[in-house]
Formats: structure tokens, C-alpha cells, sequence
């Protein structure tokens, strides 16, 4: 039998920034549970929500919709629901449905209350959501190696070029399968799973749609 546990830590200042820590499955039996303490939230006012998924292992298509189906009236009201510290293979489905463009998504709960703090307040109900990205300038810079020592010209390559090239290739690969493609030659770089998240997010290129218009520009 599927279980949820569910914990609630809400400062309190009704302006503060509530944490729901989820840990199980989120299925159609588990998810009236999640969906009666965001509606508790939303009774109480608090509009500033992070959900700590750390230790969820599953989500279904029912626990997804809780998030989406209040983000509209949280954001109304000058709040967002902000996820943190998804497991790759959660952040996978997460971003095969592309609701990585609505809600944003941070790898620690910090980065993800830092982010509450520096947002400007949103009253427009606008369902969508920039993902917060390390800047440019910190990506590490990888160089292709030339086929004989001897050859004097070098290809060189820059994150941004590697991430590209292998998008344009396959926009169709998930983020651990691109993560795979960067360890392989001509790249030959290895980063962790939410690096190389991170990065794509940084180009744009968060969701297969957009790597999939970035392959058809380019070939086109």
C-alpha cells in the first residue's frame, strides 16, 4: 500500500514562507493528503510555499495537478509554489510533461527561499515561471582534444557549444542521457546530474520542446 508523510514548517509571519516536506509515493490514493494541506495554506493565507519533494521517489499525474491547479490563485495573490530537491528520476517526469515552464524548480530548499527573497512580487496570475540558473560565467570550459599530439590546431569547445551540439544532434535525450553524451569524446567532461540541469536551463534548452526547436532551427 502506497504511503505519504507530510510535515508542515510555517513561520509566523502569515508573509513567511511555509515548508511542506513530502516523503513516499503521490498517486491517486495519496494525493488528497498533499492537496489538503495546500488548501489549508491557501485558507490561512500563506501564498508563499515551497515543497520539499526530497523524499519523494514517485509522482502521478494527480499529485502534479495539485501544484497546477492552485498556482493561478497563489500567484493572484503575490505568492508562488516553489518545488526543491526532486530525484532525477522525478525531475525526469517533471520535465517530460514541460511543467518545468510553469512552476520553478531548485536542488536545496535555501536556493529555493533565497529565490522568494530576491523575487519581485507577482500579481498578474501569469502561469509562468523562470527557473533560477547559475550564471554564464561559472560554466567550466572543455576542451577537444586534437586526434595526434602533433596537430598544432586545436578544436575548442566551451560548455555552452558541448551542450548545444549534442541537442542539435538529439534534442530527444533526456538530462542524464546528455550528462552521458558529455562524458563520451569529443567532450570528454564529466558534471554532476544537476550541473548539467542547471546549465541546459541556463541556454534555454530546459525542456525537449525547446531543444527540439533549437535542432529544427538549426537544421533547417
Amino acid at each position: 500500500m502506497d504511503e505519504i508523510r507530510i510535515s508542515l514548517n510555517a513561520t509566523e509571519d502569515p508573509g513567511g514562507v511555509a515548508v511542506v516536506r513530502v516523503d513516499g509515493v503521490v498517486d491517486t490514493m495519496t494525493a488528497g493528503e498533499l492537496e489538503n494541506v495546500m488548501n489549508s495554506l491557501i485558507d490561512q493565507r500563506r501564498y508563499n510555499i515551497i515543497v520539499d519533494l526530497g523524499g519523494v521517489d514517485y509522482i502521478s499525474s494527480a499529485g502534479w495537478g495539485i501544484f497546477i491547479s492552485n498556482i493561478r490563485e497563489i500567484r493572484q495573490n503575490r505568492g508562488d509554489i516553489k518545488l526543491a530537491q526532486m530525484i532525477p528520476s522525478v525531475y525526469e517526469i517533471f520535465e517530460l510533461l514541460e511543467f518545468d515552464s510553469i512552476l520553478s524548480a531548485f536542488d536545496s530548499v535555501e536556493k529555493a527561499r533565497l529565490d522568494f527573497r530576491h523575487a519581485s512580487p507577482q500579481g498578474s496570475g501569469d502561469a509562468i515561471a523562470v527557473l533560477q540558473a547559475p550564471p554564464p560565467e561559472t560554466a567550466p570550459a572543455l576542451v577537444r582534444k586534437p586526434a595526434l599530439e602533433t596537430q598544432r590546431a586545436q578544436d575548442s569547445w566551451t560548455l555552452e557549444s558541448a551542450l548545444k551540439d549534442i541537442c542539435i544532434r538529439d534534442p530527444f535525450l533526456s538530462t542524464s542521457e546528455i550528462r552521458q553524451a558529455l562524458e563520451a569524446p569529443p567532450f570528454a567532461q564529466r558534471l554532476s546530474w544537476w550541473s548539467t540541469w542547471r546549465n541546459l536551463r541556463s541556454l534555454g534548452l530546459g525542456s525537449k520542446r525547446r531543444r527540439f526547436e533549437l535542432s529544427r532551427r538549426s537544421k533547417g
